[in-house]
């Protein structure tokens, strides 16, 4: 049977994410690229090889380290399954677990050589795991959206226009608040972030990524509002500030179960304000006749976001720090999951601007000039945080930014036309 054409480009727009993926977790598990290729020396340096089938040491079993090397391969399998549109069989999907057991074994292999590493048989198998987590993700997700979108009510939701970037920031606003997902169900954990939540509820700081926040739920809420307008809810501005406020105090307080974060009253208030601000701006006349205004309100605010994020405790100094201009070379002694995190976090900020440029204008070849925008703002930004005590300009930080950029523009001139397309398809049953 023939491929239709509109078809393609979404499966060889998964297909090049899945082997940038590929890439990028090699790189980021074999850097620096320290290796003694001194085959004499294989079998002593092989016994570095820990191959305790959970991990640990001693019997000491780490449950975030299980999760995150189950959260790292995710994506691949995931990915690897929406790659395969039109060839998903049994085999296939075995041969997709199999490709993300070799991606990770062969990782590990190389790590034997480097000094800087320690191969793990516990990581193998978990991102093996992940893999098939994420495979499984991918035929679920099909499955509920062919249920899904049958309901007439569903239908008229995926039907209107506000349906794809109300879905988009929905997922930057979770993903922005739990990231970098190190969760834990120790009750040790638990107890250390509800203590001071507890005994100190309104202590306020000084703003660091909090703009960033409040943009992502400002958006979140304009659009959840112009969908439920679309669809004919009543009162949209404030049931669309409503749903989203709750969510954002819902999602700081989920973050008792996320070691490296620290549910706050303040950032809940800040995800509460942006809903509201979300639903005022609903009510703004000509958003679509003012597309420069909104764009240049927009860029700007997301460029003192990121800025506050990197001067933050704004104490300077008239000593510049150096550029670093080698990718990932401040990361590399973080863990894989912890570097790639940064990364996306970073990505997730600058996001939006390549997301609004493509929403106001589509046929503009909007994801280079967002690259070019978000690469200029975020080095400017790095350049600026070279006279900030304790840090340090990065142009991995300004490779985040500009790949977040382009993402955002091309979920809008690719994504969702996909989206759109896929939603009115009826026959495709496979999964």
């Amino acid at each position: 049977m023939a491929q239709p054409a509109s078809d393609i480009p979404r499966k060889s727009t998964a297909r090049l994410l899945w082997v940038l993926f590929s890439l990028f977790v090699v790189y980021g598990t074999t850097f620096p690229f320290q290796f003694n290729l001194d085959w004499g020396q294989f079998l002593n340096e092989s016994r570095r090889i820990n191959w305790r089938p959970l991990g640990g040491v001693a019997g000491n079993l780490i449950v975030s380290d299980i999760l995150q090397n189950i959260l790292l391969f995710i994506p691949f399998g995931f990915l690897g399954y929406f790659s395969l549109i039109y060839k998903r069989s049994g085999a296939n999907k075995i041969g997709i677990v199999l490709a993300g057991a070799l991606l990770s074994a062969s990782v590990e292999f190389l790590q034997i050589f480097s000094p800087t590493r320690y191969p793990a048989l516990s990581d193998v198998i978990f991102n093996t795991l992940g893999t098939a987590a994420g495979l499984a993700a991918g035929v679920v997700l099909k499955k509920s959206v062919l249920g899904f979108k049958s309901h007439p009510l569903a239908r008229r939701v995926l039907d209107s226009e506000s349906a794809f970037p109300a879905l988009v920031f929905l997922i930057l606003s979770v993903a922005g608040c739990l990231e970098p997902f190190d969760f834990s169900l120790d009750i040790g954990v638990v107890w250390n972030h509800v203590r001071p939540l507890l005994e100190h509820p309104w202590q306020f700081k000084r703003p660091d990524d909090d703009v960033i926040s409040f943009i992502r739920f400002l958006l979140t809420a304009l659009f959840v509002s112009r969908l439920l307008h679309e669809i004919g809810a009543r009162r949209p501005a404030l049931l669309g500030a409503l749903l989203v406020g709750v969510l954002g105090a819902g999602l700081e307080l989920c973050q008792i179960i996320v070691q490296s974060r620290t549910p706050e009253v303040q950032d809940a208030l800040v995800a509460v304000l942006g809903a509201v601000c979300g639903g005022i701006i609903y009510f703004f006349p000509g958003f679509h006749r003012r597309p420069w205004f909104w764009l240049w309100a927009g860029g700007i605010a997301i460029l003192v976001s990121a800025a506050a994020r990197a001067y933050y405790p704004f104490a300077f100094t008239d000593h510049f720090s150096g550029f670093n201009w080698v990718l990932f070379m401040p990361r590399y002694g973080w863990s894989t999951f912890a570097s790639i995190s940064d990364f996306v976090d970073n990505s997730m900020t600058f996001f939006p601007v390549g997301f609004l440029l493509g929403y106001f204008f589509p046929r503009s070849r909007p994801a280079r000039a967002a690259a070019i925008v978000a690469g200029a703002m975020a080095f400017l930004v790095e350049v600026g945080q070279g006279y900030v005590p304790g840090r340090y300009p990065d142009i991995t930080d300004v490779l985040g930014s500009i790949l977040g950029a382009a993402a955002g523009s091309l979920a809008l001139t690719r994504g969702w036309p996909a989206f759109r397309e896929y939603m009115h398809q009826d026959g495709d049953r496979q999964v």
